[in-house]
């Protein structure tokens, strides 16, 4: 049976990058974005660790995904399977990074299959 499952990213006041989530056996599929938020995007970081960090990439390309407020985004499950852990970083619409005027708290949505 498959489960729909919400977790917590928070990058705190005045950061620019977020919390890391372990995914375990669940997919990342999308997140949902707060009612104020600063970045004008976002780019994922995958960890096998939870300590090291790298940028999550498609073909050679970062992914960044373009984001507003109170926004659902949704995902490509596929682009994130082998990574144990998902963080984020908070850029601006050229692309540089911010840090955010407060915290800010996504909430990334999961798939489970037992």
């Amino acid at each position: 049976m498959a489960l729909i499952k919400q977790g917590r990213w928070v990058t705190g006041l005045g950061q620019g990058v977020s919390s890391a989530l372990e995914l375990r056996t669940e997919s990342l599929v999308g997140f949902y974005t707060p009612g104020a938020l600063d970045a004008a995007q976002l780019k994922l970081q995958a960890s096998h660790d939870g300590q090291d960090f790298v940028d999550v990439s498609d073909n050679g390309n970062t992914i960044t995904i373009a984001v507003g407020a109170d926004r659902y985004v949704t995902l490509d499950a596929a682009k994130f399977l082998g990574a144990a852990y998902i963080r984020v970083v908070h850029l601006d619409a050229g692309g540089i990074p911010i840090n955010e005027v407060a915290e800010r708290v996504l909430r990334p949505v999961f798939r489970t299959f037992e």
